[in-house]
Parts: structure tokens; C-alpha cells; sequence
């Protein structure tokens, strides 16, 4: 049965920003969380891509895809098959890191015809119904690609996104060295049709040694006449702890 929703979380990365590491990046505590501890309620530690996995099950998915990859079944038994979250919990394998498009379209015989909601799990997103206003934007419009939009002081490092007025998104451009651009990508929301959008496209740009973007995948879904929206959260966050200086300005904002 079709049209639900179902989180994509791509966790196959090696992660060598940060190497050497003791555990998975995904796994990384930040900050603390309420756990029940023989009927008392006391503070733990809460992992890097808990954040993620609260926000998409809170925006209403009734399952969540992690893509992992060598080394990275740790994840796998930290969050089991989801019981203690609520939510069912399915893991694919990439054998061959080939990037970012490719590791989630493992996914695509998975959700059928599913609203897919994604996000990157060494970072944390506020606010955290971010995923709810996606969902409503694309409930709203039958829009067939969905972004939440973040300001950021480092364009270089990320898809800087041009919308109108309306909120229509016309282009998406990957690290530019300069720009205007106010907005970059961090989260996303997307129909069946994109989703079989991105396996023609994997299928007509096979992997040669250069990793595919995923923003020039949006992009192309545009240009060939794909429905593309924004939802900005201007006073929002986008933390990421993809490198050592990140993830300390990350400790000290979540330390108690």
C-alpha cells in the first residue's frame, strides 16, 4: 500500500573527516536524552543521529531505511528493529560507496509508492518539526520535490539553493567558490516519481570515479519539469559534526 511515509537515512560513509574513531560517526553522543532506568527517569547520553530519527518519526514515518556500510553494524544493534523508538526498521548493505545517490536508491524497491523523507545523520536539525512542515508544503502543492532551506556563513561546503517569491526552487549549486545565495539545502522531501527519477538517472550516469551530486540530481528533476519547493527556516539550525571543528562547537551548544 503506497503514500506512506518513510525515512532514508544514508549512514555508509567511513567517515575520514574525523579518523580515527571509536565508533560510527552516527553514534557519536551529543548532548543527553530522558531514559528510564529501573522506573526512574535519569540522563543519558543521546547519539548524533538520534536527533534525525526523532524528528522523522515525529513528522509521522511508520518506517526508517538506514543504509550502512563496512564497519557500521553498530548502528544496526543500537537501534534494532526500532521497537524502542516506535517505529519499524529496516537495513540495507552498500557494497560499493559509490556516494550519497546511489546508497539511497538501494532504497527504491523498498517504498513503492511512499513519501520519502531524508536527512543526514552526523547532523542535527531545529526546528524539530522541520519534517512536518516539508510534509505539509508537498501535502499542500502535490509537489514532486520538497527541501527545508538553512542560511549558512559557508556556502563553499554546501548546495546553495535560488528560489522566487512563490517559493519555487529554479536552481541548485553544489560548493560554489562565490555567491548571492542566501539558502543551503539540509533536508528533503520527495514523491515516488523522484524516486524513480533518481534510479534513471543512476542507471544513465553510472558511477566512473567521480562522485555524483545529489543537488544536480534535484537539479535535473527541475529542469525536466519536476515540481520543486521550498520551506525556508531562516531561524533555524543545520548542525553539522563532519570535522573536528564542528563537532566541538556541537558538544559545547548540547552540553548540560
Amino acid at each position: 500500500m503506497g503514500n506512506k511515509i518513510v525515512g532514508i537515512i544514508p549512514a555508509a560513509g567511513k567517515g575520514t573527516r574525523l579518523s580515527p574513531f571509536p565508533c560510527p560517526k552516527e553514534l557519536f553522543p551529543v548532548g543527553y536524552q530522558d531514559y528510564l532506568v529501573q522506573g526512574v527517569i535519569q540522563k543519558r547520553p543521546k547519539v548524533i543521529s538520534q536527533y534525525l530519527v526523532e524528528n522523522i518519526i515525529r513528522a509521522g514515518a511508520e518506517r526508517l531505511i538506514f543504509i550502512l556500510g563496512e564497519d557500521k553494524h553498530d548502528i544496526m544493534r543500537y537501534y534494532s528493529d526500532g521497537s524502542r523508538f516506535c517505529v519499524d526498521i529496516a537495513y540495507l548493505f552498500q557494497e560499493k560507496l559509490y556516494g550519497m545517490p546511489f546508497a539511497l536508491n538501494l532504497a527504491r524497491r523498498w517504498v513503492n509508492n511512499d513519501l520519502v523523507l531524508f536527512g543526514m545523520p552526523d547532523t542535527i536539525i531545529e526546528p524539530k518539526d522541520a519534517f512536518q512542515q516539508l510534509l505539509k508544503k508537498q501535502k499542500e502543492t502535490s509537489a514532486d520535490l520538497v527541501l527545508g532551506l538553512f542560511t549558512t556563513d559557508n556556502p563553499t561546503k554546501f548546495g546553495m539553493v535560488d528560489i522566487d517569491d512563490q517559493g519555487n526552487i529554479s536552481t541548485i549549486i553544489d560548493k560554489p567558490l562565490t555567491t548571492s545565495l542566501q539558502f543551503m539545502w539540509g533536508c528533503a522531501c520527495w514523491s515516488s516519481k523522484f524516486t524513480e527519477f533518481l534510479d534513471s538517472y543512476l542507471q544513465s550516469h553510472p558511477y566512473a570515479g567521480k562522485e555524483i551530486v545529489l543537488g544536480d540530481i534535484f537539479s535535473s528533476a527541475i529542469d525536466s519539469g519536476f515540481m520543486a519547493k521550498a520551506v525556508t527556516f531562516p531561524d533555524g539550525q543545520y548542525i553539522d559534526i563532519g570535522t573536528v571543528n564542528e563537532l566541538d562547537s556541537a558538544l559545547k551548544k548540547f552540553h548540560l
